[in-house]
């Protein structure tokens, strides 16, 4: 791990600390340097404010877990995102309640649909993104983070590799066929094909 990984590590910590005990939008970037013993300017040279250190919290979850060379992910990938994004739920949940425009919330659907149309175009070669297409992207992305904040925020969540498997089974067919596991239809054929049981 590199000076600067430490470093942003060190922050990372200390947000999640923070947001124990405290209301994501009443956390301050001097206090949170102040409880790391990081200089403020050292803070700006990672992140801009924050919401920005807690997007780069989010993509440490899909650290590995991004689509291959040919534009495809494996259903294996969406659940370990899921069961890092469970493991930090303390987090989530205080980061997920503010709504701002600058909010995690924001920037993981925006996320979620830039993943989705960087791997349909990776399969179609350059090819543009269809109507249809960019519909189910923003379609799906859209539900997902609703559904992950309602799971996150329950008291009562389902398992991760069952999160992953409703997510998965509820994807418009066009980024289902991004993931190259049979285990989402083993899983669908287990469920009767209802995603909600």
């Amino acid at each position: 791990m590199t000076a600067a990984d430490k470093t942003k590590q060190l922050l990372a910590d200390g947000l999640r600390e923070m947001t124990a005990s405290t209301s994501f939008r009443k956390i301050r970037v001097g206090e949170l340097c102040q409880r790391c013993r990081v200089d403020r300017r050292t803070f700006y040279y990672h992140f801009k404010d924050v919401y920005d250190l807690a997007a780069w919290i989010f993509d440490q979850a899909l650290d590995g877990n991004l689509p291959d060379r040919e534009g495809r992910f494996l259903y294996e990938g969406l659940t370990r995102t899921m069961a890092a994004l469970w493991a930090d739920r303390c987090f989530y949940r205080r980061a997920l309640e503010e709504n701002s425009q600058n909010a995690l919330g924001s920037y993981i659907m925006e996320r979620s649909a830039d993943i989705y149309q960087t791997a349909i175009l990776t399969q179609k070669k350059g090819e543009p993104l269809t109507e249809r297409e960019i519909f189910a992207i923003h379609y799906h992305s859209v539900g997902s983070l609703t559904m992950l904040r309602r799971w996150l925020l329950s008291d009562r969540g389902v398992e991760p590799q069952e999160m992953a498997a409703r997510l998965g089974l509820t994807m418009p067919p066009i980024l289902r066929e991004l993931y190259r596991s049979h285990a989402l239809e083993s899983n669908n054929k287990q469920t009767g094909g209802n995603a909600h049981e």
